[in-house]
């Protein structure tokens, strides 16, 4: 090996190896008619380097966010993408305007934060994978208020 190729490999290490390559990030994937600012979800340690989500367990998810105009619609799609192929979640209640347990009372005003909270169950016939969730809020003109994305592990 060079010594070029030696440095690289030891600065890939060391900055692998601190909170930066661990740490659960949560990607925008695409939000157009808001913002998210904050994201929690269970099974999801800010350390750990994936949520894991447990079969036959109930997950659940925490997001706050803003949009950024009236909004009279608000469906939820869920998908976990693997090798590049997006494969819906089932979800009870893909209606987040029906639900007040949810958190969200629709109509959405501009600029005003809402706090989203939901649980659904990881069935137990899930493949143990890792996986690239995708959750996303959709307006009645099917736009993305928000999406957010995850790398996670179910076991």
């Amino acid at each position: 090996m060079s010594r070029v190729t030696i440095v690289v490999f030891t600065l890939f290490y060391a900055l692998c190896y601190s909170a930066s390559c661990h740490a659960v990030t949560f990607d925008d994937c695409g939000s157009t008619l808001g913002k998210f600012t904050e994201v929690l979800v269970s099974g999801c340690k800010t350390s750990d380097e994936k949520c894991v989500l447990q079969r036959g367990a109930n997950a659940s998810i925490s997001i706050k966010f803003t949009p950024n105009k009236d909004i009279s619609a608000v469906n939820v799609r869920v998908y976990g993408v693997v090798l590049d192929v997006p494969v819906p979640f089932p979800l009870d209640k893909p209606d987040a305007c029906k639900d007040p347990d949810d958190g969200i009372d629709c109509p959405l005003h501009k600029d005003q934060e809402y706090h989203y909270t939901t649980t659904l169950l990881v069935q137990k016939k899930s493949p143990r994978v890792n996986v690239y969730i995708k959750w996303a809020f959709i307006n009645e003109n099917k736009e993305k208020i928000v999406c957010i994305g995850f790398p996670a592990k179910v076991k």
